[in-house]
């Protein structure tokens, strides 16, 4: 597994989320900052120039065979059929922002919120396609 130049690779008992390419590669740096989680940039994983060629189907095939996780912002993959057929024959558990369009700052703030629920959910070997609700977040009154 090539984990990126300098990086220090999963403390044991550390959940692996790979993270998709239409998130930040520093969304994957900060989820390894949080107890046993480790996110892993699809850059990082593939090499820059591979990974943005690379198929969906191929790291979400890859991340259910190795029991990983997958953390995406592309809440259609799961209308795919080719996808969603990867999705459940390879266990991937799949976790989606729902709304691309929201700032980082909300984005961070959704997947904060739901960082305990996203562990917990790797635990169990179902595949799972998991939304969190980022537009419901986004439209609630400011105080």
């Amino acid at each position: 597994m090539n984990i990126g130049s300098g990086r220090p690779g999963p403390r044991k008992g550390a959940h692996i989320l790979l993270v998709d390419r239409c998130l930040a590669p520093e969304v994957g740096y900060e989820i390894s900052k949080r107890d046993r989680l480790h996110g892993i940039p699809l850059r990082d994983h593939y090499g820059d120039d591979h990974a943005q060629r690379l198929e969906d189907t191929t790291f979400l095939a890859e991340a259910g065979r190795r029991g990983w996780g997958v953390l995406t912002q592309n809440p259609r993959m799961w209308q795919v059929p080719q996808e969603r057929s990867c999705i459940i024959e390879n266990r991937t558990r799949v976790f989606s922002l729902d709304d691309s369009n929201a700032s980082k700052t909300l984005k961070g703030l959704v997947l904060g919120r739901h960082l305990l629920s996203i562990r917990r959910r790797l635990l169990r070997p179902e595949p799972c396609f998991w939304q969190a609700p980022v537009s419901h977040h986004a439209s609630a009154p400011s105080r």
